[in-house]
Order: structure tokens, then C-alpha cells, then sequence
């Protein structure tokens, strides 16, 4: 399948197409709009200095081993509002990681769940890159309470090189937003493919909602997360700062969400770079894509769970859902993670709220003992991804800090 992935990269618009378009839509093309066009990016999506990190990402392999290749694979993991909160400390032997929690989600993570989640889902990509640059990683998960900020350090041995599907999987590994082919079946043994990521010592248990009335209840539950996240001001305000909307702010940030990535046909981008989008606007549209498109489409739902939400266990589910998902891009499938419903059980709680989406996920997945933390979509993919932005891996290296 691997041979297969290296031609899924979506062609940008031509001009050609844009200005068909937009007469066809009645918009008007005046010179000032086309160079509109170009200065949002319109026939540039996925490329400039704010999608360099997904390029020649491992080209010093053949080299003799050293860290930083490990580090430019990490960053491309998947990680909460595509926030990347991470910083790495790198010396010949070691990698530290810690969590930045100045790009933590505020509202939209109160509890740090998908921080520690997505830093996890960081250390399995480094783990891979480890092994398939000649070292043999011993990945050490740091105790302690959530705001503490050093959270693994992964030391390096040498070691025979490891290269593996799920490594060659790590630059074509991106969320697909888009409709999935909804009419296909999936086959018995995706399951049982995903539920062989879950390695000894994980401790993650995962959960799979194909059959009916069950897929039907999670995507109706998330839907009215949805709605409940867009109502509650400080959520949507704290979850609208992460997009990008502006072409120059986004190749400055590298990070946050994009038009490009939100599945939305080629057209409908195009069209959508050329004006202001506000949060009342961005949250209709998420709305509208998350219970039109997304949930009808999906094949099934998945969910992982822990039997302790500490940090540790967090990152243990990032781990694993790394390698479900590069699992998934290395054999055709598509994921879209959809934990709108544990972004409000967070919330709930740190808020002390009535625990109506907490109450309903235990109705629906009835896993005494077990927490649902992790929330995910997956089925056939009738669209190609596109990439999301990335700061490079020099701009995550934390030079100063010393070890505890």
C-alpha cells in the first residue's frame, strides 16, 4: 500500500478553474481579486514555508545516526487543533519532551487530556524514526501531576535499523474532514487490524461502534457536543483561535487549522480564502460539515479507553492511536479524530456542570471502571487529505532548559 500513498497529494486549483468558478458563481473577477487569490493562497494549498516540515522530512537517514531526524518525525504527528505542544531537549544520547502549556486549549481541554494525548501520539513517531535511524529507544513516561511540564525522555542505543510500515506511513498520515465512501462495507478484519496496535503494557482498551443502534448514538452524541461547544462562548472562542484564516499569519504560526484541511471541496476553499470568516461563521460551517458530512459517512466509530486518566495513561492512548492511524494510511483507510463529546465531558467537570455527556457515554459504552478518553471516525476515503501546518524542528528545541 505504500506505493499507493506516495500519489495522494491533491492537486491545488489552478487559476484556470478558480476564474471558471467564480463566474460560474456569480463572483466578481476583477484583477484585484485574483490577486486576492494569490496572496491567500488559493493555487498554493500545502505548499510555502508553513508545510516545509512534511518534506525531505527524512533525509538525513542514511547519515550516521543522530537526533534530530527523530525530532523532524515527531512533529508530524497528530496532536488537538493541530496546537503542537511540544518542546524537545536533545543531546547525543537522550531526548527530553516536555509539555508547552502556552499552547495548551484552554476551555476546550481544561483537564490537559488532549495535550498529554497528543504528546503521546509525538513519542510514537519519534519511537519509529528511533528505530528506523539504527538506535534502540527505551521510552521512559515521567510520573507526576498534569502540570508538570517534563513529561518523557527517550534514551538512544545503537541498534539495528527498524524500518517499518507504520514509519513509512508517518508524511502521508493526515485527518481526513472529508465524506467517506459511506456505501461500502468494511470488512470484519479492520477490527482486528486496529486492535493489534494495542501492544503489551499499553493498557488502553478500545471499543469499536459499527453495528447499529451504536454508531448511530455516538454520532448523534457527537453532533449535539457540537452544538454544545459552539454555544458555550468561552469554547468557541478558545476553539476559533486556533484557525488560520489569513495566508500570512498562517506560513508566520505554522500551527493551528486551516480551510484546506477541513475536507471542503476545492471550489468551496477557493472561495473561502478570498473573505473574512468569523467564529458565528466558522462554527455553522463545523456544524454543518460535522452532522451532513462527517458522521453520516463514517463506518465506524472508535474509542479508546484507560482505567486512570493520569499523565502517563494519556500518552499511552496517544501512542496508540498514532499507530491505529499510521496503520490506517499505510492501508488505505481514512481517520478523523471527533472528540467533541470528551472535550465537553471536560469541560463538565472542570466546571462542575451536570454531567450530561459523561452520563451518556457510560449509557453507551458500558466499560465499568474504564474511562472513555478518545474519540475517532473511520471508513474508506473518497478524498485525499490535505497536510496540515508544521513548525519546523527547530523551532521546538528548548536549548536552555536543565534536567531535573
Amino acid at each position: 500500500m505504500m506505493d499507493n500513498l506516495e500519489a495522494k497529494t491533491q492537486s491545488p486549483i489552478s487559476r484556470r478553474t478558480f476564474l471558471k468558478a467564480a463566474l460560474a458563481g456569480a463572483v466578481l473577477v476583477s484583477g484585484g481579486t485574483v490577486w486576492k487569490a494569490i496572496d491567500q493562497g488559493v493555487f498554493s494549498a500545502g505548499k510555502g514555508p508553513a508545510y516545509e516540515a512534511w518534506r525531505d522530512w527524512d533525509a538525513a537517514m542514511d547519515a550516521a545516526p543522530h537526533p534530530m531526524p527523530l525530532i523532524r518525525a515527531a512533529i508530524l504527528a497528530a496532536n488537538a487543533h493541530n496546537s503542537q505542544p511540544w518542546l524537545f531537549r536533545v543531546t547525543d544520547d537522550t531526548i527530553d519532551l516536555y509539555a508547552d502549556i502556552s499552547r495548551n486549549l484552554g476551555s476546550m481541554d481544561p483537564l490537559l487530556r488532549e495535550m498529554h494525548i497528543s504528546l503521546g501520539c509525538a513519542v510514537e513517531n519519534l519511537t519509529l524514526a528511533a528505530q528506523a535511524n539504527g538506535y534502540k529507544p527505551e521510552v521512559i513516561l515521567m510520573s507526576g501531576e498534569h502540570e508538570q511540564i517534563h513529561v518523557a525522555r527517550i534514551v538512544l542505543t545503537p541498534g539495528e535499523k527498524q524500518i517499518t510500515e507504520l514509519y513509512q506511513a508517518i508524511p502521508f498520515r493526515h485527518t481526513d474532514r472529508s465524506a467517506f465512501h459511506s456505501k461500502k462495507e468494511l470488512p470484519p478484519s479492520l477490527y482486528a487490524s486496529l486492535q493489534e496496535q494495542i501492544q503489551e503494557g499499553d493498557n488502553v482498551a478500545f471499543v469499536w461502534l459499527q453495528d447499529e443502534p451504536l454508531r448511530t448514538a455516538m454520532g448523534e452524541m457527537i453532533v449535539r457536543a457540537t452544538e454544545a461547544i459552539i454555544s458555550d462562548a468561552e469554547q468557541s472562542r478558545d476553539s476559533h483561535r486556533w484557525y488560520r484564516h489569513d495566508r500570512e499569519v498562517l506560513h508566520a504560526m505554522k500551527d493551528g487549522t486551516t480551510l484546506d484541511a477541513t475536507g471542503s471541496p476545492v471550489l468551496t476553499r477557493a472561495i473561502g480564502k478570498l473573505f473574512p470568516v468569523s467564529e458565528a461563521t466558522s462554527n455553522q460551517y463545523w456544524l454543518k460539515s460535522t452532522r451532513d458530512t462527517q458522521v453520516p459517512t463514517a463506518g465506524a466509530f472508535g474509542g479508546l479507553l484507560v482505567q486512570s486518566r493520569d499523565r502517563a495513561s494519556l500518552m499511552r492512548v496517544g501512542q496508540v492511536f498514532q499507530r491505529m492511524h499510521l496503520w490506517a494510511a499505510a492501508n488505505g483507510w481514512a481517520i478523523q479524530p471527533m472528540n467533541q463529546p470528551n472535550e465537553r465531558m471536560d469541560r463538565e467537570q472542570a466546571s462542575k456542570l451536570t454531567p450530561h455527556f459523561r452520563e451518556a457515554m457510560e449509557k453507551l459504552i458500558e466499560r465499568p471502571t474504564w474511562h472513555q478518553v478518545f474519540t475517532f471516525r473511520i471508513g474508506y476515503p473518497a478524498n485525499h487529505a490535505m497536510p496540515s501546518p508544521r513548525r519546523p524542528a527547530e523551532e521546538v528545541l528548548w536549548k536552555s532548559i536543565t534536567h531535573n
